[in-house]
C-alpha cells in the first residue's frame, strides 16, 4: 500500500521521522509500511550479481546460494581441501567436487545460513574472499599384458598414486561360469562370467603373462513358483483371496552372478506367457514358504508375478540362444 506525503508517494526505504529511518510503520496493530532488506552475492566469477529482498523475519523461499565453476590447469585436477577466508559470519562456504582425476572442474558455493531475512541488509563480495582450490598433476601410466589375454593399456592417477589396468577378457557361454581365475598377475574371475587380469601400477612400463583359465562349468537349476498371500476378506468376483506370486529359480552350483550369456526370465499368468526380465540375486523369504536358503547352499534368481485371477502361474528361464533351461508352474485357485 503506497504512502503519500501530500501528493508525493514516499518510496520504500525513504520514510523518516526526523533523521531516523522508519523500518516498520503501524496504525494501531495494522502494518502500513515495511522496509525490506536485501541479501547480496556480488562479483562471483561468471555469475551475475544475485540479490534477494524481503521483510525482516520473512521466510526465504528462493535459493540462498551462489555457485561458480573453476577449471584446473591442463594436466591437473582438483585434489585437496577447498577453503575460503573472509566469508561474512552469516554466510558459509562449501567446496566443490575434488579428489578424483575426473574433477578437472569444480563448483564451490557460498550460502546464506539462516532461513529467514535478517534485521538488516547483508552481502558477500567475492573480491573480499581468499579462495583456495588445490590441484594435483595427473599422471598417465602405461602397461602391457602378454599371453592369451594380451592387452596394451594405460590408466591415470594423481602423481604418486596408483591406478589399475585390465587385460582383455574371456567370457563364458550361456548358463556357464568360470571355476577358476585367469592365470597371471592379478588374475580374477572365479564363479563369474568373465576371466581377466587386473594390476595396480604407480609407474609406466612393465608387463605380465595373462591367460584365461579355460575352466568352465555348466549351471544346473530347478524352478519353484511361490504363492505369496495378499489377503482380501471380500475379493471381487473372479478374484482369489490373494493376488500376487513370486517364483524362485534355485541354482544348484555356482552363484547367481555367474548366469551368463543373456539369460532371461519369462513369467506366466492366467493370461499366458509374457516377458519377465533379467536375473536378480535374491528371492527373499516370503512367508510361509522359503526356498534356496543358505542352509542348502542354493543360489537364487527371482521375479514377482502380479495379478489377481485364478489360474496358472509359472516361470521359465531361457539362455541367450532362446532355449528353455528350466521351467515350472503352479495353479492358484
Amino acid at each position: 500500500m503506497p504512502i503519500y506525503k501530500g501528493n508525493t508517494e514516499v518510496a520504500s526505504g525513504n520514510l523518516y521521522k526526523g533523521t531516523t529511518e522508519i523500518q516498520d510503520g503501524y496504525k494501531g496493530t495494522n502494518s502500513f509500511y515495511v522496509n525490506e532488506v536485501s541479501i547480496s552475492w556480488l562479483n562471483f566469477p561468471g555469475v551475475s550479481d544475485y540479490i534477494i529482498t524481503g521483510a525482516p523475519g520473512d521466510t526465504i523461499t528462493v535459493s540462498k546460494s551462489v555457485s561458480w565453476t573453476e577449471t584446473a590447469p591442463a594436466g591437473s585436477a582438483y585434489n585437496g581441501t577447498q577453503t575460503a577466508s573472509g566469508v561474512p559470519a552469516d554466510f558459509s562456504f562449501t567446496g566443490g567436487a575434488q579428489g578424483a582425476v575426473s574433477n578437472t572442474t569444480t563448483s564451490p558455493s557460498v550460502s546464506f545460513n539462516a532461513n529467514v531475512f535478517p534485521a538488516s541488509s547483508t552481502s558477500v563480495d567475492y573480491n573480499n574472499l581468499t579462495v583456495t582450490l588445490p590441484t594435483s598433476v595427473i599422471q598417465t601410466y602405461s602397461y602391457s599384458f602378454t599371453g592369451m589375454l594380451a592387452n596394451s593399456t594405460s590408466c591415470q592417477a594423481f602423481s604418486g598414486s596408483s591406478c589399475t589396468v585390465y587385460s582383455t577378457s574371456a567370457s563364458a557361454g550361456n548358463f556357464t561360469y568360470f571355476t577358476a581365475s585367469a592365470s597371471g598377475t592379478g588374475g580374477v574371475g572365479a564363479n563369474t562370467c568373465e576371466n581377466y587380469c587386473a594390476v595396480s601400477i604407480n609407474s609406466s612400463g612393465g608387463s605380465s603373462q595373462c591367460d584365461s583359465s579355460a575352466q568352465t562349468a555348466g549351471q544346473s537349476a530347478t524352478a519353484d513358483v511361490v504363492a505369496i498371500p495378499t489377503y482380501n476378506p471380500n475379493p471381487p468376483p473372479g478374484y482369489t483371496s490373494f493376488n500376487s506370486a513370486m517364483y524362485c529359480v534355485t541354482l544348484n552350483s555356482g552363484s547367481a552372478s555367474s548366469i551368463c550369456g543373456g539369460t532371461y526370465i519369462d513369467t506366466q499368468t492366467p493370461n499366458g506367457w509374457a516377458g519377465g526380465g533379467s536375473a536378480s540375486s535374491s528371492c527373499g523369504t516370503p512367508p510361509p514358504y522359503e526356498v534356496g536358503s543358505s542352509a542348502n547352499g542354493y543360489k537364487l534368481i527371482s521375479r514377482s508375478i502380479n495379478g489377481g485371477n485364478s489360474g496358472t502361474y509359472g516361470v521359465r528361464v531361457r539362455n541367450g540362444s532362446g532355449a528353455v533351461v528350466v521351467s515350472d508352474s503352479t495353479s492358484m485357485t
